[in-house]
């Protein structure tokens, strides 16, 4: 039996990706991405990635402007390239300061605010009857009521302006298994609780019958070799074989490992992915 008919206007609208070309099907021209704890490791080398992917990119953290040795090689990268790309100091925690980042973001493009991707977030690890309840609930604020000001604040604007959106959530495989030899409850909590809500999410905001829809997903790394790993292989070094013994591949990623993957969430070739959570872990859930 033939396909049915199907309704070009209503395919756009819907943000399906049917009548892309194989090679622009992870392209993000004519959009523009925000990035938040833009000047971490992994969203710096995604920022790259994202202004050769096509996309103007805007990126939030906490310093009131980025250091030039993390900048100036971006910049550089955007002028090749010919896309915008912005900075704005945010505190996630803080409604206020993400709205007026939000605004200035919006102000600023050239192109829709159809994607972001949250990464702003912390880590903490203390045995549980030690923990101290302020630290737990800095977690918990940064890593999730942090992504939900910012996915609320994103989908606003798409909402507004009638365009389809992605939503992608920096959630970790640690939301789903229980890290060997360290105590993070707070943190793999907080990493669970992100799973759950790009889940509702999703299903708010995929057919609502007003607007586009906006896909949420997430994205669930493995263990990944960063500056914020060397402070726990220095404190309990017996990591370094532990940690890569429970690997399929025997290694520890590096944040080059998480781009493409990203870059498929974020653009029209999973049009049809919406509250999935997308992990790349070598396996290590799977023992």
């Amino acid at each position: 039996m033939p396909p049915p008919e199907t309704n070009d206007v209503a395919l756009q609208s819907n943000g399906s990706s049917q009548h892309h070309s194989g090679q622009d099907l992870f392209r993000l021209n004519d959009r523009t991405i925000i990035v938040t704890g833009g000047l971490g490791s992994l969203m710096v080398s995604l920022a790259q990635t994202l202004l050769e992917s096509g996309a103007d990119v805007f990126c939030t953290d906490l310093p009131e402007a980025p250091p030039d040795e993390t900048w100036l090689p971006l910049e550089n990268v955007a002028q090749r390239t010919g896309h915008q790309l912005r900075y704005a100091s945010c505190d996630v925690t803080n409604e206020e300061s993400v709205s007026r980042a939000f605004e200035i973001a919006e102000l600023d493009a050239q192109y829709p605010v159809r994607g972001l991707v949250t990464c702003a977030g912390i880590f903490g690890r203390s045995a549980a009857t030690d923990y101290p309840v302020d630290k737990f609930r800095r977690i918990m604020d940064i890593n999730v009521t942090g992504t939900f000001l910012f996915a609320t604040a994103a989908a606003r604007i798409m909402q507004r302006r009638m365009v389809p959106g992605s939503i992608v959530m920096l959630a970790s495989m640690s939301g789903t298994n229980v890290n060997k030899g360290v105590d993070t409850c707070a943190y793999n909590a907080s990493k669970s609780a992100v799973l759950q809500l790009a889940r509702n999410l999703a299903a708010e905001w995929g057919n609502d019958g007003q607007h586009p829809p906006i896909r949420v997903n997430t994205y669930s790394p493995g263990y990944i070799m960063t500056l914020m790993t060397i402070p726990t292989f220095e404190a309990l070094p017996e990591l370094k074989t532990l940690w890569p013994e429970g690997i399929m591949l025997g290694r520890m990623s590096t944040v080059e490992d998480h781009r493409s993957a990203i870059i498929f969430l974020l653009s029209d070739g999973s049009s049809y992915m919406t509250a999935s959570d997308l992990r790349a872990d070598a396996g290590h859930c799977a023992w």
